[in-house]
């Protein structure tokens, strides 16, 4: 029950006009689960699958510490695979099953991140695949000069987390959540977005940028955000310019009910479709619907610009219900060539039947059996 809204794009496609194709990273560690590759180098990023808590012999350990130990060992292992370091990553997505070991987690993350922390999302969902507890993918520059960590004046830095990384022609966002400086969580929708705005525009702002340059943003709502009144209040708060994703979550960190993340830039520019560009980067909307609708048409926004999808570096796929997992390996595989891209693949929520939405594709595929999903990626042309 994947919640996309109004314009939806989740997380980008990022393309390289006229590169070389992506190179792929198979490290020692953890075999892939499914058609995707661990790591991919491309248009000076590396691109790492989601890692899961389990070891090169697929044993998962016993305590949470140490399970999220070995998953920042797994991504470390990607990482160095492609001759680079947890300094290099830039910014990070984190899965928790149980939103509780979210203080544990920024225990390990300082360790991992002693300076110069990457900016940082963290969800709690439902499942992940192989029943690991957690899951982190990241994106990383290959060139560490780029990373410029953002310092927000005056702020009080109570994580091991960067509120912004800046390398150059875009910044990433950390997920701003919806809750005061006291910690106290806004009874009405409106306030809460208002909270996390702010946030943004402060971050924006120190980096000469506005509001209007997010190319897109993701909004993870928690079942206490009544989704009948958010799309109206996003419209209000977040430009026109911008592309932007709704997901239905299990729960968000300190009781917060929505948090929102995303990448701004001066340089966006529109490819055509339900495209966008920065430079060399394009994000395209995240879909809704059958697994092969939604690929179908991701397809379909590609081939505007002009891009295969056999360019893709990087894919997000939120399931409806892990239990097709097998089901919606089989019908992605078809999609990619002998490189496939780097993935991260979780059931954010639990399946609520009225919360259900009709695709959002506007693909022109026939009803099919396939798994229902919300995916986006990231290619290099």
């Amino acid at each position: 029950m994947l919640r996309v809204s109004c314009t939806t794009l989740l997380v980008g496609l990022t393309i390289l006009a006229a590169g070389p194709d992506p190179q792929p990273v198979f490290p020692a560690g953890p075999k892939p689960v499914g058609p995707y590759s661990p790591g991919l180098l491309a248009g000076g990023m590396m691109y790492v699958s989601g890692q899961g808590a389990r070891d090169a012999s697929n044993n998962l350990p016993e305590s949470p510490e140490a399970q999220i130990r070995q998953c920042l060992e797994n991504v470390k292992g990607v990482l160095a695979g492609g001759k680079l370091t947890m300094q290099h990553v830039v910014t990070a997505h984190v899965y928790l099953a149980d939103i509780r070991q979210y203080d544990l987690l920024n225990k390990m993350w300082g360790e991992y991140f002693p300076k110069n922390a990457p900016a940082r999302t963290v969800i709690g969902v439902a499942r992940m695949p192989t029943g690991t507890p957690v899951e982190i993918a990241v994106t990383a520059v290959t060139d560490l000069r780029r990373k410029k960590v953002v310092a927000l004046p005056g702020a009080k830095v109570s994580e091991p987390v960067s509120a912004a990384v800046n390398v150059g022609d875009r910044v990433f966002l950390s997920g701003g959540l919806g809750r005061d400086l006291a910690g106290v969580v806004p009874k009405d929708v409106k306030s809460q977005v208002k909270l996390v705005i702010d946030a943004a525009e402060t971050a924006l702002k120190s980096q000469g940028l506005e509001l209007r340059n997010l190319v897109f943003t993701n909004v993870y709502v928690d079942p206490g955000m009544p989704l009948s009144e958010l799309a109206g209040v996003l419209d209000e708060a977040i430009p026109d310019e911008t592309a932007r994703a709704v997901v239905q979550t299990n729960a968000l960190p300190f009781g917060a009910h929505i948090q929102i993340t995303g990448i701004a830039s001066k340089a966006q520019k529109r490819l055509g479709g339900q495209c966008s560009t920065v430079a060399e980067t394009v994000y395209c909307s995240g879909r809704v619907g059958t697994v092969h609708q939604a690929l179908e048409t991701l397809k379909q926004d590609l081939n505007v610009g002009g891009v295969p999808m056999t360019k893709a570096v990087s894919v997000n796929v939120f399931m409806d219900d892990l239990d097709e997992f097998a089901g919606m390996n089989k019908v992605y595989a078809t999609y990619f060539g002998k490189v496939p891209p780097t993935r991260t693949t979780v059931q954010p929520w639990k399946r609520v039947g009225n919360l259900d939405l009709p695709p959002t594709t506007g693909s022109v595929v026939q009803a099919d059996d396939s798994p229902r999903v919300q995916v986006s990626l990231i290619a290099v042309r």
